[in-house]
């Protein structure tokens, strides 16, 4: 190798760790508390630029995967929390895990998009949404795969966003997220080509007009077309809401802030029995609550326990107000982990028990097999619930609904909510237990999934945790977090914004008639891109 090529290896290679290394920072601070909608929009033109370089095949792999890695370490960082030292094992193989989905991606860049440089338009065109289809059936795969881990979609960066926000009723989570990776890589095209041209003319002398109109970028604006398609959503959805008569709901929140490990001390549980009436009664004195929310598994005690249901029971009459608790409910020889309403007759039904258990945290796999039991702090497994099981609820006013309930982790899955939609549901309500995450950012990538929830059904969100975001969600996603003193972690209880539903059920939205149907279209353009790729080496 002559100094000249040394030169250059060295140089491309500094230019894919910076196009890389850029890709994963702007990633990182698109989520989250200090980070902002818009860099998910030029995130991963860095990365794109450095891939249209065509970098030696082994640095760009090396590259890929190291900052993807720190990018997922970096964004889990709060799993050392859970279970330690247990939480620092899980940190470093899911950041792994999640990191591959990333490499992936960026390797069918590198193969695909340099090869638009000397294609022709319909093949420019074709490559870009086959990408975004790659990304979106790789986030689709990760969220489904061995129970799915599908946390932080690249959509979850639009928090805040009402806007883009408006494409989630039409191609739900996923789909967002592939519109973003489309304007990305549009926008990186409108580049390469820019830089082309100027190169262009430091040879040659202007052409005038005609050198202009070549400076049109079709990739740019298939780009914006879906940002274009956002803001006519959101003007549609507007007017369709202001034209329904609706019904205003409010929900008294009782966040408890108990330590996740001391909340099953049997000696604190008087306490923590007298801190839960007392912050309940308090938010019950405004008399504003149409019902009053506890957090996940609020006390350890089983519905089928006469003491406990009584006073539960009695709780409620001195209120006037219903209770939509998370509770433990028997089922058979084990538990599940339930949401229960409780009013002044009683134990009401339906309980809704949670369907999608958290593995490692509410079940051990592989534990008949494996001898994992021995270093998972697991004696025995939840049991899954098996049925939508809405829940019957009743305002102040006469106004009857029905609210769809997720158990923490399940608002990760947008087809559990999906599913109360098509069976009827008017709102949806999601009760966590966020305090195993620290006081760190995993409360708040937590809530951007039911944020992403209720943009993609329409229906509104009411939200308790143990610790962490607790408050209110609209039907287009925009989000009324509960404070105090500033900060989402506190131990209070306060009435939640109030949230709209409509008197009369609504169409469901096109996402919940027809589900990830985008996947589906994007995997279809991946086929045919790799098929034209394919022919193209071919034919070289």
């Amino acid at each position: 190798m002559t100094v000249e090529e040394a030169s250059r290896e060295r140089v491309s290679a500094l230019g894919t760790w910076l196009g890389t290394s850029l890709t994963a920072l702007l990633l990182f601070f698109s989520f989250g508390t200090t980070g902002h909608p818009f860099l998910a929009f030029i995130a991963l033109v860095p990365a794109a630029l450095a891939a249209s370089a065509q970098p030696n095949g082994r640095t760009w792999r090396r590259a890929c995967f190291v900052t993807g890695w720190i990018l997922w370490i970096a964004l889990l960082i709060w799993l050392r929390f859970v279970f330690p030292p247990m939480g620092w094992l899980g940190l470093v193989l899911l950041s792994i895990y999640c990191s591959l989905y990333h490499f992936l991606w960026l390797l069918g860049l590198r193969w695909i998009f340099p090869a638009c440089s000397t294609a022709a338009l319909p093949a420019r065109l074709l490559a870009l949404l086959g990408l975004a289809g790659a990304w979106g059936l790789l986030e689709w795969t990760r969220s489904t795969f061995a129970s799915g881990f599908g946390w932080l979609p690249l959509s979850a960066s639009q928090v805040g966003n009402p806007v883009m926000l408006s494409l989630c009723a039409w191609v739900g989570p996923i789909g967002l997220s592939m519109a973003l990776v489309l304007f990305n890589l549009g926008f990186a095209r409108w580049i390469i080509r820019l830089i082309g041209f100027y190169r262009e003319e430091a040879l040659l002398a202007p052409t005038g007009p005609a050198g202009w109109l070549r400076r049109i970028t079709p990739e740019l604006y298939l780009g914006l077309v879906p940002v274009g398609l956002a803001f006519l959503a959101l003007l549609v959805a507007n007017a369709g809401r202001r034209a329904i008569v609706q019904e205003s709901v409010t929900a008294g929140i009782v966040q408890t802030d108990f330590d996740p490990n001391a909340k099953w001390d049997a000696s604190l549980l008087q306490s923590h029995i007298e801190t839960v009436e007392r912050l309940t009664r308090q938010v019950a004195a405004e008399k504003k609550a149409d019902l009053i929310l506890w957090p996940e598994a609020a006390l350890p005690q089983a519905l089928q326990s006469e003491g406990y249901l009584a006073r539960l029971t009695a709780l409620s009459k001195a209120t006037h107000t219903p209770l939509v608790i998370g509770a433990l409910d028997q089922r058979g020889t084990g538990y599940a982990n339930g949401v229960a309403i409780i009013t002044a007759d009683g134990l009401q039904k339906p309980i809704y028990a949670k369907r999608h258990l958290v593995p490692f945290g509410e079940y051990v796999p592989f534990a008949d097999f494996l001898p994992l039991r021995k270093v998972v702090p697991i004696a025995e497994d939840c049991v899954a619930g098996t049925s939508v099981s809405l829940l019957p609820l009743t305002t102040q006013r006469g106004f009857n609904f029905l609210a769809g309930a997720l158990i923490c982790y399940e608002d990760v899955f947008p087809e559990l909510a999906r599913e109360h939609a098509l069976a009827g549901a008017d709102l949806l309500i999601v009760i966590t237990n966020d305090a195993w995450y620290g006081r760190e950012a995993g409360a708040y990538q937590h809530a951007a999934h039911s944020v992403l929830l209720a943009a993609s059904t329409g229906l509104p969100i009411l939200r308790c945790g143990n610790a962490g975001w607790s408050g209110s969600i609209d039907g287009l996603g925009r989000a009324n977090p509960i404070t105090e003193q500033g900060t989402i972690y506190f131990r209070g209880s306060q009435l939640a914004v109030p949230v709209s539903l409509p008197r009369e059920h609504q169409p469901a939205t096109f996402w919940v008639r027809h589900g990830d149907w985008a996947v589906g279209l994007g995997g279809m353009f991946l086929a045919l891109t790799y098929i034209w790729r394919r022919r193209r080496i071919g034919s070289a």
